[in-house]
């Protein structure tokens, strides 16, 4: 389906794809809310070829559907950065974050975060729109973020994300090699009592899986590919260690901060996904930071 921004609206042409479902159906294709859809009914906040129509109205082939889809009002502080901005459209901004940097303020009236730098890109470029990000990274992990610019379409991106069809790669730099080069660990992790920033391997903890790779080793050093299937506070880092392969820099869970790296070498290097109008393949890669790809040469 072709789309495109107007002003606060959403302007989509329907083709053979979605045509026959009732735009109710659509709304649900779009994972809305029930209190959304009753506002964008009560308050007639779409249209159907330039007309308010029932919900139930059935959609056909080059009909042009119109609905308010766009907050206003950028919600953090804009703090000037050189932002290094990987993609963008009218639905998403994905960014390359780099380490030592949180994803967003404990209080909106704080700075130093990757919202703050985002708020600042979207000032400098006319974008009068909040600032939601889809996911988060440690402080010290680097690589690709995705923020929403749609609001609409968060609860979209919302259940992509939590039902894992967006798929996010990582790259890790680890002590000593796996136990065989490619293997799934699937753990329960849950809260160490003994520290409130720390997690740990528990039977009361909750589910996680994760795929490692190896791609490359050195010495006592491996390069290893990481796919997560749950997301857990910590979890590459916390399954890393459970074998007695901790992450390089990763003084928290037994990494050893040496060849030159001052953090956890993780790296989220690529991310992808189906659009959800163009139903294209969207796959967006980032190479390694520059002290990892250093220990890795």
């Amino acid at each position: 389906m072709h789309y495109h921004k107007e002003k606060n609206h959403l302007v989509i042409e329907i083709d053979e794809r979605i045509q026959g479902m009732t735009l109710l159906e659509f709304f649900h294709y779009l994972h809305l809310s029930k209190k959304t859809i009753h506002l964008l009914r009560q308050n007639k906040d779409y249209s159907l070829n330039n007309t308010y129509v029932d919900y139930q109205t059935i959609l056909k082939d080059k009909d042009i559907l119109s609905i308010k889809a766009y907050e206003q009002g950028r919600d953090f502080i804009e703090e000037e950065s050189s932002l290094d901005i990987i993609y963008e459209d009218d639905l998403l901004c994905v960014v390359n974050k780099p380490s030592n940097l949180i994803i967003h303020p404990d209080d909106k009236s704080k700075k130093n975060t990757l919202c703050n730098y985002v708020s600042y890109y979207y000032q400098q470029s006319y974008q009068d729109l909040p600032i939601r990000y889809l996911h988060r990274l440690d402080r010290d992990t680097t690589g690709l973020v995705m923020f929403c610019k749609c609001a609409l379409l968060q609860p979209y991106f919302d259940y992509m994300i939590a039902s894992k069809k967006i798929k996010k790669i990582y790259l890790a730099i680890i002590q000593g090699h796996l136990p065989k080069r490619e293997m799934t660990i699937d753990l329960p992790i849950g809260q160490d009592r003994h520290s409130k920033n720390k997690m740990c391997i528990s039977k009361t903890g909750k589910d996680a899986l994760t795929h490692f790779k190896e791609i490359k080793t050195n010495g006592n050093y491996t390069l290893v590919k990481c796919q997560i299937e749950t997301g857990r506070k910590h979890q590459i880092r916390v399954h890393f260690s459970a074998i007695g392969c901790a992450l390089l820099g990763d003084d928290m869970y037994g990494g050893r901060m040496d060849l030159g790296i001052k953090r956890q070498a993780l790296h989220c290097y690529d991310l992808r996904f189906y659009h959800p109008f163009t139903e294209e393949l969207l796959e967006f890669k980032q190479p390694l930071a520059a002290d990892m790809e250093a220990v890795v040469r």
